[in-house]
């Protein structure tokens, strides 16, 4: 037999399910504190993990200023990232957006033979990174919140044992990254957006298959250099925001509310 739910509960269960849906409502009780999205494909999925822990390290820089939300989407392009952008960038979330990162490429760059589900032609690349960056203007946050991160150089030799272990053809190569790289940096320009040139940055550095896990996403190596190129953007964007609550040694022992109240954004 059905059990009976009260209306007030039924209200705040689909609150809830919005919340969980949309990402933009604060669940009660949870002030919503300013914002650090990183929107891309696997290499922003995973960036929280053990080794690709550069939003770890993103979210340990603004720890009590900002929140930093990871919007990536393992496999995706820019064919798939650009219609759901506008889902999930709203003009309510971009009020509340310290900064934004872009971070798409990696997929986008495979070979149409070899893997047409996956793979984007350059000018469609270009024409949907520009298309985001226009769509958050459009919403409010500024050029210089929106940060376009190129794809990362590739490794064929450790990427193709991958491969083979999937039973799939190897699929892409460092020289067509490196064009869709150039491609991203092209964007940033033409737009006026910050840009961190991770390929760039990676083919500098000796060794720099070694930034990698598995010749395609970043290591812990990896993820510290791009941490180390989004570090002075985004302390530079956050500059202004206060961290939130007092220092323990600041707050009144005796008479601890008046030292935590109010509570600003």
């Amino acid at each position: 037999m059905p059990r009976f739910v009260s209306r007030s509960r039924a209200s705040a269960f689909c609150r809830w399910i919005s919340c969980g849906i949309t990402g933009t409502m604060a669940v009660d009780g949870v002030q919503s504190w300013p914002k650090l999205i990183l929107f891309g494909d696997s290499i922003t999925q995973f960036s929280f993990s053990s080794d690709g822990c550069w939003g770890s390290l993103l979210a340990d820089l603004v720890q009590r200023k900002c929140d930093v939300i990871n919007r990536g989407f393992s496999g995706y392009n820019v064919r798939w990232c650009r219609p759901m952008l506008p889902q999930l960038v709203t003009k309510d979330v971009a009020k509340d957006t310290a900064a934004i990162t872009i971070f798409l490429g990696a997929n986008d760059s495979n070979d149409f033979e070899e893997n047409p589900r996956q793979h984007v032609p350059l000018p469609e690349y270009k024409e949907g990174l520009t298309s985001m960056v226009e769509h958050l203007l459009s919403v409010g946050v500024s050029r210089d919140k929106i940060i376009l991160i190129s794809p990362p150089a590739f490794d064929a030799v450790e990427w193709k044992k991958e491969c083979i272990k999937k039973g799939r053809p190897l699929s892409k190569n460092n020289k067509t990254t490196g064009k869709y790289a150039a491609a991203c940096k092209e964007v940033a320009g033409q737009c006026g957006t910050q840009l961190v040139d991770l390929y760039s940055q990676m083919m500098s550095t000796a060794d720099w298959e070694k930034c990698l896990n598995d010749g395609l996403h970043l290591s812990a190596d990896g993820s510290r250099l791009l941490f180390n190129q989004l570090q002075p953007l985004i302390e530079q964007l956050t500059s202004n925001i206060p961290m939130k609550f007092p220092l323990w040694d600041e707050v009144d022992a005796e008479n601890p509310k008046p030292s935590l109240l109010p509570f600003k954004k």
